[in-house]
């Protein structure tokens, strides 16, 4: 358990370090990524379970589930943050149809 949880907090350290220049901080108290990372976690076992991705080395799988699950919760936090800063942008974005394919 121990190694477990030391690999979970190198992965947030490493998403932490490889974006310091932008100053992302991921805050392991955070109410959606406690879920986030407990819906992350069930997907893992699983998936060691079924057997059916074939894992080989599962400190690593682990590793990756957690390094990408807290650059996608850090993404959505800056993402919201960025709309709270400028809601007009958002408001011509929805009107703008000019990026849609059909």
């Amino acid at each position: 358990m121990r190694r477990f949880v030391g690999i979970i907090l190198n992965a947030k350290y490493r998403v932490e370090k490889d974006h310091k220049d932008i100053g992302v901080i991921i805050p392991l108290d955070d109410e959606e990524l406690k879920f986030l990372m407990t819906k992350a976690l069930r997907r893992y076992f699983n998936a060691l379970r079924s057997n059916e991705k074939h894992i080989k080395n599962v400190e690593n799988y682990l590793y990756g589930t957690m390094q990408n699950l807290f650059g996608v919760w850090w993404n959505k936090q800056a993402a919201r943050e960025y709309a709270a800063k400028r809601p007009e942008e958002e408001k011509s974005a929805d009107n703008d149809n000019s990026g849609l394919y059909y």
